[in-house]
């Protein structure tokens, strides 16, 4: 008997992905004040996924990651 894993993890990235801005609003105010919205967040995801493979843990726990500007420059 086989059994299928559940995908859980996906649709969340792809929330996140689609709703960062109103995410950081929501979740971490202080910081969304911070950030600079007239530049577009840039997705770090390729740069992430080379900094954890070379890293010596297995776990992982970011799945994301995003340059962000600051109003501060």
């Amino acid at each position: 008997m086989t059994s299928e894993t559940a995908n859980y993890d996906e649709p969340w990235k792809e929330a996140l992905s689609e709703y960062f801005e109103a995410f950081l609003c929501f979740f971490f105010p202080e910081v969304h004040q911070l950030i600079d919205w007239t530049k577009i967040p840039e997705s770090l995801e390729k740069e992430l996924k080379r900094i954890t493979a070379s890293a010596k843990t297995k776990k992982r726990f970011a799945d994301k990651l995003y340059k962000v500007w600051l109003l501060s420059g």
